[in-house]
Order: structure tokens, then sequence, then C-alpha cells
């Protein structure tokens, strides 16, 4: 089994053999008896909102008034677990619900689509399965449910990023989905994610702009480029898209950089036409790993502002 970077590294999990156990403090949660004193009817599936390392540690602390069953890392679907199945994890923010359910956290964030890799998705949906075969618990969408869909919840995890239709599939053993499956967006506004200079300035003008704003600046005979920074899950072919506002007078040759696995590619877009919409630079070879996969150059011969608004990897 991978290690797993934080917690007792030295200790498994009884309840399920592939988790590592790291106890949560026991102010966290409620010894039980399940299934003898409540019977476990639901998964809850959560976003986590920080970092695997982070969770762990915030479980393990008295303070904090929370906990889940089950961890899962992003970067390899590493398990570890802090609630046993019997016991009641404060998570749903339900008591009947956090009484009849096992909740499992996922490294990440709701508006970054990029965490959710292909193996935290794997191991994640064997877990649930595993729980599903040992409890009883039907494998559907009515059992397996999002944190957002617990009665009187105020969170919205696991987001819309979330690929409920791939889970399922997984959960359920049936036919694998094409790796299209995987897609992220990462917006100039997505946090940690979009870099440019202080020559790139930030505008509303036009309402076909993707999200609250994007960045535009003037062509120069230098690339300073924007970039939009990418988790890509596994070495393979993606489609690239872009997304921009078309206004007349922006830059007609707009230099798209798209870092591949055979060096850095440019596709020259016309930014006064088809804009509003996702338009394809085409497919890709990207490496797997978190580093700038897509630019906006500033080194166009045309006239007119270059612009910087959102991008979209697909796997194909």
């Amino acid at each position: 089994m991978a290690p797993l970077g934080t917690g007792d590294f030295g200790t498994l999990s009884t309840d399920y053999g592939p988790a590592a156990w790291v106890p949560a403090n026991s102010s966290n949660y409620t010894v039980s008896s399940r299934e003898s004193a409540y019977p476990i009817n639901y998964i809850v599936i959560h976003t986590m909102q920080g970092s695997y390392a982070g969770s762990i540690s915030w479980f393990q602390n008295a303070a904090a008034g929370t906990s889940a069953h089950y961890l899962l890392r992003s970067s390899d679907g590493a398990v570890t677990q802090m609630v046993r199945d019997k016991d009641i994890a404060w998570h749903a923010g339900n008591w009947t619900y956090n009484t009849q359910s096992i909740g499992i956290e996922h490294e990440g964030y709701v508006d970054n689509a990029s965490w959710y890799t292909d193996a935290m998705y794997r191991s994640s949906a064997a877990l649930t399965r595993f729980l599903c075969d040992k409890y009883g618990i039907p494998k559907t969408r009515n059992n397996i449910i999002g944190h957002n869909q617990v009665p009187g919840a105020t969170h919205t995890d696991p987001g819309p990023n979330w690929n409920w239709t791939y889970y399922m599939q997984l959960v359920t053993g049936g036919t694998t989905p094409p790796p299209t499956t995987w897609s992220t967006v990462v917006d100039n506004t997505t946090a940690g994610r979009f870099t440019a200079s202080a020559n790139w300035s930030t505008s509303t003008y036009s309402a076909q702009r993707y999200g609250a704003d994007y960045r535009y600046a003037n062509p120069v005979a230098a690339s300073d480029a924007a970039w939009y920074k990418v988790n890509i899950p596994a070495t393979a072919t993606y489609r690239v898209e872009v997304w921009y506002p078309a206004v007349a007078g922006y830059n007609t040759s707009t230099p798209y950089i798209v870092a591949t696995t055979s060096g850095n590619q440019t596709v020259s877009v016309n930014q006064t036409a088809n804009g509003g919409a996702w338009r394809s630079l085409g497919t890709f070879t990207l490496a797997a790993g978190d580093a700038n996969k897509v630019g906006v150059s500033r080194w166009s011969g045309s006239t007119g502002y270059v612009i910087a608004d959102a991008i979209r990897i697909t796997r194909v």
C-alpha cells in the first residue's frame, strides 16, 4: 500500500483492509454499537475543502467538533479511517443521518475539479462498494448521497464538479465510461490556478465572459504569458478548449500556448469572433502532474487586446 503521508503509519484498519487507521479525537464522534444500535443505510460523500493531511490533523484536534469515517487522498486514492464503522461520526449536520450513515471525505475543493482524480474516484468507489456489500446498503443514488442532499444541509459538497455518473458506474461495477469523463475548468479567478504579471488588467466589460471577469493586455514583442495550472491525472491525450469574450477590436491572432509532452505548441485564435462559448484548440498529449499547461501569450503580430478568460481540458 502507498505510504499515507501522515498519521499512524503502522496501523491498518480492521474495518477496511486497504485503509490506514488514525483515530479521531474521542471528542469528535459518538461511541456506538452499529448496526445493533442503529442501521447503516447511507453513504455520504463529502469534499474536504482542504488537504488530506490537514483534515486528518483537524479530526485529531479535540476542538474540531466534527469527524468522518474515511478520508481519501487526491493524488493516489490513499485511504485513512478515523472513526470505526460501528461508531457515529459527526459529518452530516443531521443527527438522524449521522446515526445511519458512513461519511467519506475527499481531498480538494468543490470549485476545482482537478482534485477529483481518477485514482481517488476508483479508490473511493471500491470503498463504497465494499461498505454497501458489508451492510446491505442499496447501490443507488437514494442511499449514496452528497452532503448537500442531507435534509437541512447548509453545505454544497461534493459540488458540481463531482462526477456522479462515473462514480456510480464504478460503484455498481457497470461498464467503465470512456476516459472523457475526466474534465476540468480553470478560470482566471480560480484560486492558485492562474498567474499573470501586473501588465494584465481585469475587465468585466463583455457579458460573454466566463465567470465574474477576465484579463486583458496589449500585445508586445515578448511572451509575458498568463498561465493556467492544471493537475493532469495521467499522461494521455486531452482536448484543450478556451473561452473568451469576442469584441471588435480585440486581437485577431492571440497566441495560446499548450505545454505538451513534446514541447510547447502555439495555436492562434481570432478573439474578435466566436466568443462566449468553448472553442477547441485541438487535442494534445499532456504529461501527468500539477503544472502550467495552457498559457495566453502577448506576443502577437496583430493589434488589439489579448484576452485570458478560462480554459477547459478533457481527456479523450
